[in-house]
Order: structure tokens, then sequence, then C-alpha cells
């Protein structure tokens, strides 16, 4: 199946886990445990029993867990970004991209869409559940300085471009492409898990959530 070959930085694994058969199970057999149980409670002793591997094998590829859930991330946030880009590639209108760039952030892909080495829709759902561990940590310096998070903010540059193309004068473009990210994985969240927390949960999907971003960043850049 074609997809798009996405390369995480190689500062997160020791061996390239794409380069071999069990490397490959190693990351869809994790990335499934850990979306089951959590960050908190994968072990890679439980995951060489779902990979039917050694504990040692997973040790030779990445030195812990957290490596492990940022690979994840980077190869998610990579994945969208050249999703979006390749999205707009045929619309002359910016605010059509934005729109298109939204409803991709909410989720809402074309059945035919190209993929990823793994699963977009379960990387997606790893990142809504469990993502910011992969940065709210004692270390996020470090690994900033590591440039482990730009994946992410070439995302954000790519939505604040889009936004400053339909306004030349638009304010804080980043902070607002921040704020339509982390809006669209988050109030998910809300919605399955703390629906108190938003209307959107009364009847809510993905296209709701979509129209509800769409609407805001109408109104925000006043059209």
């Amino acid at each position: 199946m074609a997809h798009y070959h996405l390369v995480p930085d190689p500062s997160l694994h020791l061996r390239d886990p794409g380069a071999s058969t069990i490397g490959g199970r190693i990351l869809s057999e994790g990335l499934a445990l850990m979306t089951e149980i959590g960050l908190e409670a994968f072990t890679f002793k439980k995951l060489a029993e779902r990979a039917e591997c050694t504990e040692a094998t997973i040790y030779k590829y990445f030195p812990n867990k957290q490596r492990l859930l940022q690979y994840y991330f980077q190869l998610y946030w990579m994945w969208l970004d050249t999703h979006c880009q390749q999205e707009g590639r045929t619309l002359d209108d910016p605010w059509e991209r934005v729109q298109g760039d939204i409803r991709s952030l909410c989720g809402i892909w074309s059945k035919d869409a190209m993929a990823a080495q793994l699963d977009p829709v379960a990387l997606r759902a790893l990142v809504i559940v469990e993502g910011s561990k992969s940065f709210l940590h004692r270390n996020v310096d470090e690994d900033n300085k590591l440039r482990l998070f730009q994946p992410y903010k070439d995302l954000c540059a790519h939505i604040a471009a889009e936004l400053k193309a339909c306004d030349r004068k638009f304010k804080n473009p980043r902070t607002y492409a921040t704020t339509l990210i982390e809006m669209a994985h988050s109030l998910e969240f809300a919605m399955e898990h703390l629906p108190a927390l938003t209307e959107l949960s009364e009847g809510g999907d993905r296209k709701k959530l979509a129209k509800f971003l769409c609407g805001m960043t109408e109104r925000y850049l006043g059209r």
C-alpha cells in the first residue's frame, strides 16, 4: 500500500525500527498497547510479550518508552503537516485551504488519503490521550534543543502561513494556529471523556467540532 515515507528524528532511536521486520512489529504493537493501557502502565516487558520478542531486543531500538512515545508524536505531526499541504495544493482560495486544514486537524480525512508507515487514525488516537506527555516533563527544554518538537512547530507554521494568506494583518498567527491544533485534539478528548466541559458532547462528532472551529476562525478573521 502506498504511503508517505516519513522519517522521525534519528536521535529518538538507537536503531531504525523501520528498517527491519521486528522493528516494524515493535512500532505497530507498541502503538496499540500504549493507546490501550497508557504511558504509565506501558513497559517494554509488556511490549515484548505482545510483539513476541525479547525485552532486550526492544532496548536495541529505543532507550526508553518516552522516546518511543516521542517517535509516535513526531510521526503523527509529520504526517498531518504533509497531508494538510498536499490537500491544499489544488485549492487557490486561502480560506478554503484553512477550512480544509481545520477539517484535517479534526481528523476528517478522505478515504483515499495516503497513510504513513503507521495508521494515522491510530496515531491520532494515541496523541489525543497521551501526546501531551511527550513534552510535559522536566526535560522538555533539553528535548526542545534537540528539535524533537519540530514537526509540531512545522504544522503550526503551515497553519499560521495560511491564516496570513487570508489576511496579511492577521494578529498572532502562530498563537492562533497553536490554539486551533490544540483545540482540535483536546476538545475531542473532552467530548468523549469529560463531556460536561463542552456543548459539542451533545450528539457531537468531528464534523461538528470542525464546524465550530471554522466558525470561530471566520469570526476572528472578520469575514
